[in-house]
Protein backbone atom coordinates (compact mmCIF):
# COMPACT_ATOMS: atom_id res chain seq x y z
CA UNK A 1 0.00 0.00 0.00
CA UNK A 2 1.30 3.27 -0.87
CA UNK A 3 1.08 5.93 2.10
CA UNK A 4 1.93 8.61 2.85
CA UNK A 5 1.09 11.21 0.58
CA UNK A 6 0.46 14.55 0.83
CA UNK A 7 -0.54 16.68 -2.28
CA UNK A 8 -1.93 19.41 0.07
CA UNK A 9 0.30 22.24 1.54
CA UNK A 10 3.37 20.64 0.93
CA UNK A 11 6.32 21.27 -1.59
CA UNK A 12 5.33 19.70 -5.16
CA UNK A 13 6.69 16.55 -5.84
CA UNK A 14 10.12 16.38 -7.95
CA UNK A 15 10.66 13.84 -10.39
CA UNK A 16 13.66 12.39 -11.30
CA UNK A 17 12.98 10.75 -14.29
CA UNK A 18 -34.18 -29.40 -30.80
CA UNK A 19 -36.82 -32.66 -29.63
CA UNK A 20 -36.26 -36.47 -29.30
CA UNK A 21 -37.45 -39.37 -31.88
CA UNK A 22 -38.70 -42.99 -30.58
CA UNK A 23 -39.86 -45.96 -32.17
CA UNK A 24 -42.69 -48.26 -30.91
CA UNK A 25 -44.20 -51.58 -31.88
CA UNK A 26 -47.81 -51.72 -31.56
CA UNK A 27 -47.81 -55.28 -32.81
CA UNK A 28 -47.03 -57.66 -35.64
CA UNK A 29 -50.89 -56.39 -37.35
CA UNK A 30 -50.26 -53.49 -37.30
CA UNK A 31 -47.04 -51.75 -37.28
CA UNK A 32 -46.36 -48.18 -37.36
CA UNK A 33 -44.15 -45.63 -37.09
CA UNK A 34 -45.10 -42.84 -33.87
CA UNK A 35 -43.35 -39.79 -33.16
CA UNK A 36 -42.75 -39.24 -29.45
CA UNK A 37 -44.03 -36.46 -27.87
CA UNK A 38 -41.18 -36.27 -24.91
CA UNK A 39 -39.49 -32.78 -24.87
CA UNK A 40 -36.22 -32.45 -24.63
CA UNK A 41 -35.29 -31.54 -20.58
CA UNK A 42 -34.39 -27.86 -19.85
CA UNK A 43 -30.89 -27.30 -18.98
CA UNK A 44 -32.25 -23.41 -18.45
CA UNK A 45 -32.87 -22.91 -14.39
CA UNK A 46 -34.28 -19.71 -15.18
CA UNK A 47 -36.54 -21.01 -17.86
CA UNK A 48 -37.42 -23.85 -15.50
CA UNK A 49 -38.36 -21.64 -12.62
CA UNK A 50 -40.48 -19.42 -14.71
CA UNK A 51 -42.74 -22.42 -16.09
CA UNK A 52 -43.12 -23.88 -12.68
CA UNK A 53 -44.07 -20.04 -11.07
CA UNK A 54 -46.15 -19.37 -14.28
CA UNK A 55 -43.88 -16.39 -13.68
CA UNK A 56 -45.27 -14.86 -17.67
CA UNK A 57 -48.21 -14.94 -15.81
CA UNK A 58 -47.84 -14.15 -12.47
CA UNK A 59 -44.91 -11.80 -11.98
CA UNK A 60 -43.45 -10.31 -14.80
CA UNK A 61 -45.76 -7.20 -15.37
CA UNK A 62 -45.40 -6.57 -11.41
CA UNK A 63 -41.48 -6.88 -11.36
CA UNK A 64 -41.36 -3.64 -12.81
CA UNK A 65 -42.36 -1.74 -9.97
CA UNK A 66 -40.13 1.44 -8.08
CA UNK A 67 -39.51 -0.51 -5.16
CA UNK A 68 -38.11 -3.72 -7.50
CA UNK A 69 -35.60 -0.78 -9.28
CA UNK A 70 -32.28 -1.70 -8.60
CA UNK A 71 -29.99 0.70 -11.36
CA UNK A 72 -30.46 2.43 -14.59
CA UNK A 73 -27.36 3.66 -16.68
CA UNK A 74 -27.62 5.08 -20.28
CA UNK A 75 -29.72 3.22 -21.89
CA UNK A 76 -31.15 0.46 -19.69
CA UNK A 77 -32.86 -0.02 -16.15
CA UNK A 78 -32.33 -2.68 -14.09
CA UNK A 79 -35.45 -4.73 -11.67
CA UNK A 80 -35.28 -7.22 -9.18
CA UNK A 81 -37.34 -10.46 -9.34
CA UNK A 82 -39.81 -11.56 -6.78
CA UNK A 83 -38.99 -14.89 -5.57
CA UNK A 84 -35.81 -15.58 -7.06
CA UNK A 85 -32.50 -13.80 -6.37
CA UNK A 86 -30.65 -15.32 -9.30
CA UNK A 87 -31.40 -13.07 -12.06
CA UNK A 88 -32.74 -9.50 -12.64
CA UNK A 89 -34.76 -8.14 -15.71
CA UNK A 90 -33.07 -5.41 -17.68
CA UNK A 91 -35.09 -2.99 -20.17
CA UNK A 92 -34.42 0.00 -22.24
CA UNK A 93 -34.80 3.02 -20.03
CA UNK A 94 -36.23 5.35 -23.44
CA UNK A 95 -38.92 3.65 -24.61
CA UNK A 96 -40.34 1.03 -22.09
CA UNK A 97 -43.47 1.56 -19.73
CA UNK A 98 -44.65 -1.29 -18.04
CA UNK A 99 -48.07 0.47 -17.56
CA UNK A 100 -48.78 0.76 -20.97
CA UNK A 101 -47.34 -2.61 -21.99
CA UNK A 102 -49.70 -5.80 -22.62
CA UNK A 103 -47.45 -8.55 -21.11
CA UNK A 104 -50.23 -11.55 -22.60
CA UNK A 105 -48.15 -12.47 -25.53
CA UNK A 106 -44.70 -12.16 -24.64
CA UNK A 107 -42.66 -15.63 -24.58
CA UNK A 108 -39.43 -16.73 -22.88
CA UNK A 109 -36.41 -17.84 -25.28
CA UNK A 110 -33.20 -19.63 -24.33
CA UNK A 111 -30.35 -17.76 -24.78
CA UNK A 112 -27.92 -19.14 -22.73
CA UNK A 113 -24.52 -18.81 -24.07
CA UNK A 114 -22.76 -22.57 -22.50
CA UNK A 115 -19.45 -20.97 -23.50
CA UNK A 116 -19.04 -18.56 -20.74
CA UNK A 117 -18.58 -20.48 -17.16
CA UNK A 118 -18.46 -17.64 -15.14
CA UNK A 119 -21.11 -14.77 -13.66
CA UNK A 120 -21.01 -11.74 -16.12
CA UNK A 121 -24.24 -11.10 -15.37
CA UNK A 122 -24.89 -12.16 -18.99
CA UNK A 123 -28.17 -12.98 -20.67
CA UNK A 124 -29.63 -16.10 -19.77
CA UNK A 125 -32.87 -15.67 -21.28
CA UNK A 126 -34.88 -13.10 -23.80
CA UNK A 127 -38.75 -12.65 -23.13
CA UNK A 128 -39.96 -11.18 -26.04
CA UNK A 129 -43.43 -10.40 -28.20
CA UNK A 130 -43.83 -11.35 -31.93
CA UNK A 131 -45.27 -7.42 -31.82
CA UNK A 132 -41.81 -6.03 -32.77
CA UNK A 133 -43.24 -2.46 -31.74
CA UNK A 134 -43.03 -4.27 -28.23
CA UNK A 135 -39.50 -4.10 -26.11
CA UNK A 136 -37.22 -6.83 -25.40
CA UNK A 137 -36.89 -7.98 -21.63
CA UNK A 138 -33.58 -9.40 -20.94
CA UNK A 139 -32.74 -11.87 -17.94
CA UNK A 140 -29.49 -11.68 -16.41
CA UNK A 141 -27.87 -13.45 -14.02
CA UNK A 142 -27.53 -11.28 -10.69
CA UNK A 143 -23.95 -10.19 -9.76
CA UNK A 144 -23.31 -9.58 -6.25
CA UNK A 145 -22.15 -6.20 -5.14
CA UNK A 146 -21.80 -2.30 -5.11
CA UNK A 147 -21.57 -0.72 -7.91
CA UNK A 148 -18.29 0.83 -8.84
CA UNK A 149 -17.24 4.72 -8.84
CA UNK A 150 -20.02 7.10 -10.20
CA UNK A 151 -21.91 6.69 -14.06
CA UNK A 152 -20.73 9.17 -16.73
CA UNK A 153 -22.10 12.61 -17.08
CA UNK A 154 -24.07 10.61 -20.45
CA UNK A 155 -26.71 8.67 -18.22
CA UNK A 156 -27.49 11.48 -15.61
CA UNK A 157 -27.78 14.21 -18.15
CA UNK A 158 -30.53 14.79 -20.76
CA UNK A 159 -28.93 15.64 -24.58
CA UNK A 160 -30.41 18.96 -23.89
CA UNK A 161 -28.35 19.20 -20.64
CA UNK A 162 -31.16 19.12 -18.41
CA UNK A 163 -30.56 16.65 -14.93
CA UNK A 164 -32.33 13.20 -15.94
CA UNK A 165 -35.45 13.09 -13.41
CA UNK A 166 -34.58 11.11 -10.41
CA UNK A 167 -31.02 12.01 -10.74
CA UNK A 168 -28.61 13.53 -8.17
CA UNK A 169 -26.45 16.18 -9.68
CA UNK A 170 -22.79 15.66 -10.55
CA UNK A 171 -21.14 17.09 -8.07
CA UNK A 172 -23.23 16.16 -5.46
CA UNK A 173 -21.91 15.11 -1.88
CA UNK A 174 -23.31 11.61 -1.77
CA UNK A 175 -21.56 10.95 -5.22
CA UNK A 176 -18.27 11.99 -3.90
CA UNK A 177 -18.38 9.86 -1.09
CA UNK A 178 -19.54 6.63 -3.06
CA UNK A 179 -17.03 7.41 -5.13
CA UNK A 180 -14.28 8.12 -2.47
CA UNK A 181 -15.69 4.62 -0.85
CA UNK A 182 -14.73 2.55 -3.87
CA UNK A 183 -11.10 3.82 -4.42
CA UNK A 184 -11.11 2.71 -0.64
CA UNK A 185 -12.52 -0.69 -1.39
CA UNK A 186 -10.66 -1.44 -4.72
CA UNK A 187 -7.05 -0.23 -2.76
CA UNK A 188 -7.71 -2.64 -0.12
CA UNK A 189 -8.59 -5.64 -2.32
CA UNK A 190 -6.38 -8.50 -2.32
CA UNK A 191 -3.63 -8.64 -5.35
CA UNK A 192 -5.55 -12.18 -6.37
CA UNK A 193 -8.19 -9.97 -6.46
CA UNK A 194 -6.75 -8.32 -9.84
CA UNK A 195 -5.10 -11.34 -11.05
CA UNK A 196 -8.61 -13.05 -11.10
CA UNK A 197 -9.83 -9.97 -12.69
CA UNK A 198 -7.78 -10.38 -15.41
CA UNK A 199 -8.70 -13.67 -16.05
CA UNK A 200 -12.20 -12.39 -16.17
CA UNK A 201 -10.81 -10.64 -19.64
CA UNK A 202 -8.96 -13.89 -20.83
CA UNK A 203 -12.56 -16.14 -20.56
CA UNK A 204 -14.70 -12.75 -22.34
CA UNK A 205 -11.82 -12.47 -25.21
CA UNK A 206 -12.11 -16.18 -25.62
CA UNK A 207 -15.95 -15.77 -25.93
CA UNK A 208 -16.29 -13.43 -28.08
CA UNK A 209 -17.66 -10.45 -25.78
CA UNK A 210 -16.72 -7.00 -25.01
CA UNK A 211 -16.94 -5.06 -21.92
CA UNK A 212 -18.57 -1.68 -22.09
CA UNK A 213 -16.03 0.24 -20.18
CA UNK A 214 -17.59 3.38 -20.54
CA UNK A 215 -19.33 3.34 -17.46
CA UNK A 216 -17.63 2.61 -14.17
CA UNK A 217 -20.62 1.26 -12.75
CA UNK A 218 -20.22 -1.67 -15.34
CA UNK A 219 -17.98 -3.02 -12.19
CA UNK A 220 -19.52 -4.25 -9.37
CA UNK A 221 -17.08 -4.40 -6.10
CA UNK A 222 -17.62 -7.49 -3.68
CA UNK A 223 -15.88 -6.55 -0.54
CA UNK A 224 -17.44 -9.66 1.51
CA UNK A 225 -15.62 -12.01 -1.09
CA UNK A 226 -12.95 -9.64 -1.99
CA UNK A 227 -13.08 -9.97 -5.60
CA UNK A 228 -14.52 -7.38 -8.85
CA UNK A 229 -16.89 -8.28 -10.57
CA UNK A 230 -17.83 -7.87 -14.33
CA UNK A 231 -21.30 -7.00 -15.86
CA UNK A 232 -22.65 -5.53 -19.48
CA UNK A 233 -21.22 -7.02 -21.89
CA UNK A 234 -21.98 -7.06 -26.11
CA UNK A 235 -21.52 -10.25 -27.82
CA UNK A 236 -18.84 -10.04 -31.02
CA UNK A 237 -17.79 -12.64 -33.18
CA UNK A 238 -14.99 -14.31 -31.15
CA UNK A 239 -12.16 -14.24 -30.45
CA UNK A 240 -12.31 -10.49 -29.17
CA UNK A 241 -9.83 -8.30 -27.52
CA UNK A 242 -11.02 -6.31 -24.88
CA UNK A 243 -8.87 -3.13 -24.12
CA UNK A 244 -7.60 -3.29 -20.89
CA UNK A 245 -5.96 0.17 -20.20
CA UNK A 246 -9.34 1.35 -21.42
CA UNK A 247 -10.91 -1.16 -18.41
CA UNK A 248 -8.40 0.47 -15.72
CA UNK A 249 -9.33 3.72 -16.49
CA UNK A 250 -13.25 2.98 -16.08
CA UNK A 251 -11.83 0.80 -12.50
CA UNK A 252 -10.36 4.05 -11.29
CA UNK A 253 -13.06 6.14 -12.42
CA UNK A 254 -10.59 8.83 -13.23
CA UNK A 255 -12.77 10.96 -15.62
CA UNK A 256 -14.48 11.67 -11.78
CA UNK A 257 -10.86 12.82 -10.04
CA UNK A 258 -10.87 16.05 -10.80
CA UNK A 259 -14.49 16.37 -9.69
CA UNK A 260 -13.53 14.91 -6.47
CA UNK A 261 -10.84 17.40 -6.06
CA UNK A 262 -12.39 20.57 -6.98
CA UNK A 263 -12.80 23.40 -4.50
CA UNK A 264 -15.27 25.48 -6.57
CA UNK A 265 -18.48 23.15 -6.98
CA UNK A 266 -21.08 22.75 -4.14
CA UNK A 267 -19.85 20.24 -2.02
CA UNK A 268 -15.91 20.73 -2.17
CA UNK A 269 -16.42 22.52 1.20
CA UNK A 270 -17.31 18.93 2.75
CA UNK A 271 -14.15 17.38 0.73
CA UNK A 272 -10.91 17.86 3.27
CA UNK A 273 -7.51 17.95 1.90
CA UNK A 274 -6.97 14.28 3.59
CA UNK A 275 -9.88 12.62 1.69
CA UNK A 276 -8.24 13.98 -1.35
CA UNK A 277 -5.04 12.68 -0.54
CA UNK A 278 -6.29 9.17 0.24
CA UNK A 279 -8.49 9.34 -3.36
CA UNK A 280 -5.42 10.08 -4.84
CA UNK A 281 -3.09 7.51 -3.08
CA UNK A 282 -5.65 4.87 -3.53
CA UNK A 283 -5.87 5.57 -7.46
CA UNK A 284 -2.05 4.72 -7.33
CA UNK A 285 -2.77 2.33 -5.46
CA UNK A 286 -5.23 0.49 -7.85
CA UNK A 287 -3.30 1.51 -10.78
CA UNK A 288 0.14 -0.52 -9.14
CA UNK A 289 -1.93 -3.78 -8.27
CA UNK A 290 -3.33 -3.51 -11.85
CA UNK A 291 -0.43 -3.05 -13.48
CA UNK A 292 1.20 -6.09 -11.15
CA UNK A 293 -1.91 -8.60 -12.86
CA UNK A 294 -1.02 -7.41 -16.09
CA UNK A 295 2.28 -8.42 -15.56
CA UNK A 296 1.50 -11.76 -13.80
CA UNK A 297 -0.90 -12.76 -16.70
CA UNK A 298 1.47 -11.76 -19.33
CA UNK A 299 -0.80 -8.97 -20.36
CA UNK A 300 -0.51 -5.58 -22.15
CA UNK A 301 -1.93 -2.07 -21.91
CA UNK A 302 -2.20 -0.94 -25.73
CA UNK A 303 -1.49 2.78 -26.60
CA UNK A 304 -4.84 2.19 -29.28
CA UNK A 305 -6.82 2.56 -26.23
CA UNK A 306 -8.01 6.30 -26.63
CA UNK A 307 -9.80 7.15 -22.53
CA UNK A 308 -6.34 5.25 -21.40
CA UNK A 309 -3.98 7.14 -23.51
CA UNK A 310 -5.77 10.80 -23.15
CA UNK A 311 -7.00 10.87 -19.46
CA UNK A 312 -5.60 8.04 -17.20
CA UNK A 313 -1.75 7.80 -18.93
CA UNK A 314 -1.97 11.76 -18.18
CA UNK A 315 -3.18 12.07 -14.73
CA UNK A 316 -1.28 12.81 -11.76
CA UNK A 317 -2.13 9.53 -10.29
CA UNK A 318 -0.15 7.72 -13.09
CA UNK A 319 2.67 9.79 -12.89
CA UNK A 320 3.02 9.45 -9.67
CA UNK A 321 3.29 5.77 -9.46
CA UNK A 322 5.80 5.91 -12.65
CA UNK A 323 7.11 8.51 -10.76
CA UNK A 324 7.38 11.21 -14.17
CA UNK A 325 5.72 13.29 -15.75
CA UNK A 326 7.67 12.93 -18.99
CA UNK A 327 5.22 10.88 -21.67
CA UNK A 328 7.89 9.17 -23.24
CA UNK A 329 9.60 7.96 -20.03
CA UNK A 330 6.22 7.12 -18.87
CA UNK A 331 5.71 4.80 -22.12
CA UNK A 332 9.30 3.25 -21.73
CA UNK A 333 8.62 2.64 -17.91
CA UNK A 334 5.85 0.55 -18.77
CA UNK A 335 8.06 -1.17 -21.61
CA UNK A 336 10.12 -2.19 -19.54
CA UNK A 337 7.70 -3.42 -17.04
CA UNK A 338 6.31 -5.86 -20.15
CA UNK A 339 3.00 -4.13 -19.96
CA UNK A 340 2.90 -1.97 -22.89
CA UNK A 341 2.23 -2.95 -26.16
Amino acid sequence: MINGINLFNTAPLQFKGGRNVSFKGSGVQNDCFIKSEQKKPLDNEFIKWAEENDFLNKGLKESFSEENLLGQGFSNSVYKIEGNDDYVLRVPRSYFDPDKTDFGDYKIRDTKDKNLKSNFGQQAALIQSDDVHKPSIEVLLKQQGITNGNPPPSAIFEESGKLREGEISYEAIERKEHYAKCLKILASMPQSAYDDLIDKFIELDEAGYKFDYYNPNNFLLDEDKGSIEIIDLDKYKAPYKNDLGNALWALTNIEYLNTYLSSYDESSRLISDNDKNEAVGNTIEVISKYTKALQNKGKKYSSDGYEFMTQLFESYPMSFYLKTLNRSEKLQKLKDMGVMD
